[in-house]
């Protein structure tokens, strides 16, 4: 897995912790988790953070 890859799962997995501390998930919290990881690297990206290779 690259570097970019880590951390748009990473960015993934936490939006979907803080999304419910219970486990329990709808199918919307799947699609606004993949937008904010989306969000989250493309930020990254923009500010020079990442490099995309």
């Amino acid at each position: 897995m690259n570097e970019l890859q880590r951390i748009w799962l990473d960015a993934y997995r936490g939006y979907l912790k803080a999304a419910s501390y219970t486990g329990e998930l709808c199918p919307s919290d799947y699609t606004a988790a993949g937008e904010h990881a989306d969000a989250v690297l493309n930020s990254l990206m923009k500010a020079g953070e990442v490099a995309c290779n």
